[in-house]
């Protein structure tokens, strides 16, 4: 039978693969056996790559479902009870199927973390895990309560972030889109125009015709060959160490991977603080921060430095040891381990890489939209100048003659 699993391998890359064997115990096994840690596991189609994933729930649907399951719980009700009430509310077929299958294996006796664990990657890991801790700690509805502001927070981010990029695509978008017909439909309309004047055109003209000329007729060999790189793309995308490369990139980039770096460390540590704060082991706690951790570089780096943790390192030591996070945060976890008090400090850099990256962002926003209007107006303007200029010149040239 097929697995498909997301494996952080022994030199620390995080990657989906798929992986062939008799029963779900039996691979775990012989993962661990392989030195693989799994962080999540769905049966698979047999499909290849071309296989089929289910949709994952999304994050404002799970906010609810835990709002509402924390506030059953603290009134009372049975979490079996809970469930049901929450089902009859879930109105998302996806959601809603799920549910009713992990209901099903609550009333037969399974933990309610293992039945959503074996719903794999339909749900982020920090959930199951979050419900392993209130399930130890005997407060699954406080722990519930801190996955919802969890959750939030991270949406609220990732909003703030997709906020502040449309404007500057939008505006892109429209450059190019604005060049693309000038280029394509109205430039060619005057060329007969231009040759009926019988002189010399300006050079800046002549570039501009003949690279009208080139897109307009070799338009179907552009979309061919924008169309194979599409394929191609996509091609390579599908390929489980595609992302990793794009992850590492995006952390090399000047400036914009200092955010990105930001922005990966607050969701280390506000999943580590919110994992800790529940009562779950550390080792544990960081093996499950690092699979929710966006970039893979990141995340496969945190994961390989766990077995540290085991060997008996401290957190510091091993978070040190990626070289990926910043001298602040590895201070402020150091000074954490030291005093007691790991839990807020990890919450006080999470917090504080928020604020840095809202800042940031505006500033990058500052400067993007006006060198953005700067270049789409210096682009334009020299798109018409070229396409003007002939024109002045045979108006010039017959007020000489007069």
């Amino acid at each position: 039978m097929e697995y498909v699993c997301k494996v952080g391998t022994p030199t620390g890359e995080v990657v989906e693969r798929t992986f062939a064997a008799p029963d779900e115990t039996a691979l775990r096994a012989d993962l661990e056996q392989q030195g693989y840690y799994l962080f999540s596991i769905h049966r698979g189609l047999g499909l290849g790559r071309l296989r089929l994933r289910r949709p994952r729930v999304a994050p404002s649907l799970l906010l609810i479902f835990a709002q509402e399951l924390a506030a059953l719980l603290k009134a009372g009700l049975p979490l079996f009870q809970s469930l049901d009430v929450t089902l009859d509310r879930q109105k998302d077929p996806v959601f809603r199927r799920s549910l009713t299958t992990v209901r099903e294996k609550v009333k037969s006796g399974t933990a309610i973390s293992e039945a959503f664990r074996a719903e794999g990657d339909l749900y982020p890991p920090i959930f199951a895990a979050s419900l392993v801790a209130g399930e130890r700690s005997g407060s699954l509805e406080s722990v519930l309560r801190r996955f919802s502001q969890h959750l939030r927070l991270n949406q609220g981010l990732k909003k703030k972030a997709v906020s502040a990029s449309v404007y500057p695509i939008v505006l892109l978008s429209m450059m190019l889109l604005l060049v693309a017909v000038l280029v394509v439909y109205v430039i060619p309309q005057f060329k007969g125009f231009y040759e009926g004047l019988g002189a010399e055109l300006p050079m800046p003209t002549q570039i501009l015709l003949g690279v009208s000329d080139a897109v307009s007729s070799n338009l179907l060999w552009i979309g061919l060959v924008l169309a194979g790189g599409g394929v191609a793309l996509w091609s390579w995308l599908q390929r489980p160490t595609s992302g990793l490369v794009i992850d590492r990139a995006l952390l090399r980039l000047p400036y914009l991977g200092g955010l990105v770096r930001m922005y990966a460390t607050s969701q280390l540590m506000r999943t580590l603080s919110t994992l800790l704060a529940g009562g779950l082991p550390l080792l544990n706690a960081l093996e499950v921060a690092a699979a929710s951790i966006g970039n893979r570089a990141m995340a496969g780096a945190v994961a390989a430095a766990t077995p540290r943790i085991r060997e008996g390192a401290s957190l510091t030591a091993s978070l040190e040891s990626t070289g990926m996070l910043e001298t602040l945060p590895l201070e402020m976890v150091k000074v954490g381990e030291q005093t007691g008090a790991l839990g807020d400090m990890l919450n006080a850099v999470a917090e504080f890489y928020d604020e840095e990256l809202d800042t940031r962002i505006a500033t990058v926003l500052t400067l993007v939209e006006p060198i953005l209007l700067v270049l789409m107006a210096v682009i334009v303007a020299g798109m018409l100048l070229a396409f003007y200029l002939p024109m002045f010149q045979a108006i010039s040239a017959v007020q000489k003659t007069r």
